[in-house]
């Protein structure tokens, strides 16, 4: 089987996609968005947008809920606006971890990370100027098992570091703008 996937990658697709992105430029680009709608209080619900690759509209129309802990004037019936952003992160990490320790030929096991960062909501609240708004580190930790060696799975990981969009976007500075309505 010469497309037999390797921990679920089919490592033939990933290097043709490769091949077709190295050589035409404009089917990389892929396009995201939401929409969130008030739900009331602290409650929102947020709703994908179609997203485009290379020109091609992919239809989604997946939804999710936020909110917050009663302590933060929600009632604790939802994940919070912090725990998509880090989940957001793991989940792009962990598709950059698996893509590249297939492309390595190391067959995985289980794969755990844990991402962590702490937030200072005097910030948020300004009620403080010493108080960052927003995270001011964000930790993560890969737990592996697998057919490598820790040397190699660091190798995969420092991979992760360079290339995954999520992690690139939050550990590097990036433009945000208020788009016209």
């Amino acid at each position: 089987m010469a497309n037999a996937p390797l921990n679920g990658i089919k490592l033939n697709d990933l290097a043709a996609y490769t091949e077709i992105v190295t050589n035409e430029p404009a089917q990389a680009i892929s396009e995201y968005g939401i929409v969130a709608e008030w739900k009331g209080g602290v409650h929102s619900e947020i709703r994908t947008l179609n997203q485009k690759v290379g020109g091609k509209e992919i239809v989604k129309d997946f939804r999710f809920q936020v909110g917050e802990p009663e302590e933060l004037l929600g009632n604790n019936a939802y994940p919070t606006p912090q725990d998509y952003l880090l989940g957001g992160m793991a989940g792009c990490m962990m598709v950059g971890f698996v893509a590249g320790a297939s492309a390595r030929g190391i067959k995985l096991d289980s794969v755990n990370l844990t991402i962590k960062g702490n937030l200072d909501l005097r910030g948020f609240l300004d009620v403080s100027e010493e108080a960052p708004v927003g995270f001011d580190e964000i930790q993560f930790h890969f737990d592996v098992k697998g057919d490598a060696t820790q040397a190699e799975f660091d190798e995969v990981i420092a991979g992760v570091q360079k290339l995954s969009p999520n992690y690139r976007t939050i550990a590097d500075a990036v433009k945000v703008t208020a788009m016209k309505a």
